[in-house]
């Protein structure tokens, strides 16, 4: 089974970034990058790849803010 999501982690701010596979190749692939969301960094780590994303958020807690997940805390 194909892995879908992929679990970025940024060395700067510590925080993780899910993004959809296909995409994350089809940057790379443009010979683009990956930054951080949350503070810009292009200093970001792969952390895991999954096919669930139940599995990316278990160890976080979220919360939604204005229609979008916001994470509030992680481990």
């Amino acid at each position: 089974m194909e892995e879908f999501y992929e679990v970025y982690k940024c060395r700067r701010c510590k925080k993780e970034v899910i993004l959809i596979a296909d995409e994350v190749a089809d940057t790379i692939r443009k010979s683009k990058y990956i930054s951080c969301s949350h503070c810009g960094s292009k200093e970001t780590v792969k952390d895991t790849s999954t096919s669930d994303l139940r599995k990316c958020m278990d160890h976080s807690a979220y919360k939604r803010v204005k229609g979008a997940m916001r994470q509030v805390r992680q481990e």
